[in-house]
């Protein structure tokens, strides 16, 4: 075991009747990331992923987009290894490496075939610690970063969700498309985006979740060698919106149908309410069952696609509803909506409703223990954005412990006030 490392564990979470427990075990590296883990003996694959805690948020907006960026020059090739070798040590694995950038967090990883555990911890080590960040790749990914641009501004359903962002967070970073503007990913050069690399990335804002096939003392000691020097630096300072939501918006494009969109400020991540809400919004809006998806679609035929769902951050929060419909239909579609929204909010949810969400949640989590990378997700999210990974057990036991009481005070606290709509399509 590392000299300069913390360890904590086992957390057994539930499995089913006669398999062994898997056991999350954490170290914290005093040079680098905290690393969390979890074997899985009837795994055929070891999934490895590395949380960076500094997301889109976390840029001057003269500098919005450099989160994303910069995760993708980290595949363009690092010191050691060119790109093209990148890509084909892991497809010669059949396995995959790939990335993803929030607004509070980017998340790097690999899912390899079992025994590809010092693969996957030396790949992310080269690529998240010693990245060439050539010139020439800079400008290569800013075209492709230009490109992704411009399919996000073809797509009304993007379109219209930023434009719901900027209404409820406006002139906050949350309210910031994660990619960054034209103007900002333009304007972004290579020393800019090496300062934030090393500014950020670095041991406080460092988690390495892995599952699977997992050796945990010799995955800590490989990640000591892979990560060393990743010490110091600090986490985010961060502002929580003051501004209240600005009032609707519109963009008219000739598009076939028109995109809508109603937002809520709600609840972060941290209140302890933040289940209750995530049951109750799953009633209102999170399957097929639900009330939206029965009065829009099956009710009425009036949307292919509606759906609710709520983004908690670090301090703030926001629960959206998204639909599309034919032009005629706009306003039958925004009437019945908000009188499904409007019901909810003052009458709450049934027993029965909040029972099949309990299930469904309950479900939900035990069906992602069938996947590596699930548990991958489950350990990185839960170290990196809670500090801690809560077993299945404890999961399960604080859904059941949630009265319908409480996931209806919530509701109406967040759905009372009158929703931020945006809309894009033709003109009326």
């Amino acid at each position: 075991m590392n000299e300069g490392a913390r360890t904590a564990g086992p957390n057994v979470g539930a499995v089913d009747a006669g398999q062994p427990a898997p056991t999350v075990q954490t170290t914290h590296l005093d040079d680098g990331p905290t690393v969390v883990s979890e074997r899985w003996e009837g795994a055929h694959s070891v999934s490895v992923g590395v949380w960076v805690g500094v997301g889109s948020r976390d840029e001057p907006a003269a500098r919005a987009g450099a989160s994303h960026f910069l995760e993708h020059l980290l595949f363009k090739g690092t010191e050691r290894r060119s790109a093209r070798s990148i890509a084909e040590l892991v497809d010669g694995s059949g396995g995959e490496m790939n990335a993803a950038t929030g607004k509070e967090f980017t998340a790097f990883y690999a899912r390899l075939p079992a025994g590809g555990q010092d693969l996957a911890v030396d790949l992310l080590g080269d690529v998240l610690c010693g990245p060439a960040l050539r010139a020439a790749d800079v400008e290569t990914e800013r075209r492709v970063i230009l490109e992704e641009l411009h399919l996000q501004e073809d797509d009304p359903s993007d379109v219209v969700a930023s434009l719901l962002d900027e209404a409820l967070f406006p002139d906050h970073d949350l309210g910031r498309e994660v990619l960054g503007t034209r103007k900002s990913v333009e304007a972004l050069d290579r020393d800019g985006i090496a300062a934030f690399h090393d500014r950020w990335y670095r041991s406080p804002n460092l988690v390495l979740a892995a599952a699977g096939i997992v050796d945990h003392d010799l995955l800590v000691e490989s990640v000591a060698v892979a990560f060393a020097g990743r010490g110091g630096g600090e986490a985010p300072k961060r502002s929580a919106p003051e501004a209240l939501p600005c009032g609707d918006r519109t963009l008219r494009r000739p598009t076939e149908s028109v995109h809508m969109a109603w937002g809520w400020r709600s609840i972060h991540r941290h209140d302890q309410r933040r289940r209750a809400l995530g049951l109750g919004v799953h009633v209102l809006g999170g399957g097929l069952s639900s009330r939206l998806f029965q009065a829009v679609r099956e009710d009425r035929g009036l949307a292919y696609s509606v759906f609710a769902g709520a983004h908690l951050y670090s301090d703030a929060g926001a629960l959206g509803i998204h639909a599309a419909t034919e032009p005629d239909r706009a306003d039958e579609l925004r009437r019945v909506v908000e009188d499904e929204v409007s019901a909810v909010a003052e009458h709450g949810i049934t027993a029965d409703e909040l029972e099949i969400a309990r299930r469904g949640f309950e479900g939900a989590r035990l069906l992602g223990l069938e996947d590596s990378g699930s548990r991958m997700t489950r350990l990185g999210n839960g170290q990196s954005l809670y500090g801690r990974v809560e077993s299945v057990d404890e999961f399960v036991a604080s859904l059941r412990a949630i009265r319908l009481d409480e996931v209806n005070a919530v509701l109406a606290e967040v759905l009372t006030p009158a929703a931020t709509l945006a809309m894009v399509g033709p003109p009326a």
